[in-house]
């Protein structure tokens, strides 16, 4: 694991673009904001993801309207000892779309899980269970927001406040 290094104010503005609209915000777009060349910008996403400040890019998805009416957040406990070996093999299981590892002893594990049918979430639940996941409360999701984090704010993009 690389020591984590301080983020210049670039770094912050480009992180701030990418957390509001990454699909949106082009290069060239991030460079007009942030005060740099277009390869400027490339150049730092390229060195986040390197460092692993950047892990990936994925969409919100409202599973209701894709024919997925069954959405979950299922908090569960799993040994401490097996949860890293754990989560490469719990990401394989059919429904699952996400997991959080949390830095607890009991429900140390926040796992997103879809389904078309009620079946399907048992499916899911008993593979689960099979693995060792102890499953300690299911709640079903109605939406899920995302907010850019206000540290690598808009003082660094130099973004006009449109909202």
């Amino acid at each position: 694991m690389m020591v984590s290094k301080e983020l210049d104010n670039v770094d912050k503005g480009i992180l701030y673009l990418l957390q509001k609209d990454a699909r949106g915000n082009t290069t060239e777009d991030m460079a007009e904001k942030v005060g740099v060349s277009s390869s400027t910008v490339a150049n730092r996403i390229n060195r986040l993801e390197e460092r692993g400040v950047i892990i990936d890019y994925h969409p919100i998805i409202k599973y209701s309207e894709t024919g997925l009416g069954h959405h979950l957040l299922v908090t569960a406990t799993v040994p401490l000892q097996n949860r890293e070996k754990m989560m490469d093999d719990l990401m394989e299981v059919s429904g699952v779309v996400s997991i959080r590892e949390l830095l607890t002893n009991n429900e140390n594990l926040s796992l997103e899980v879809v389904g078309r049918t009620s079946e399907d979430i048992e499916d899911t639940l008993e593979a689960l269970d099979s693995l060792g996941v102890d499953i300690e409360r299911m709640e079903m999701m109605k939406q899920e927001r995302a907010n850019p984090y206000n540290h690598f704010g808009k003082e660094f993009a130099n973004e006009e406040d449109t909202g």
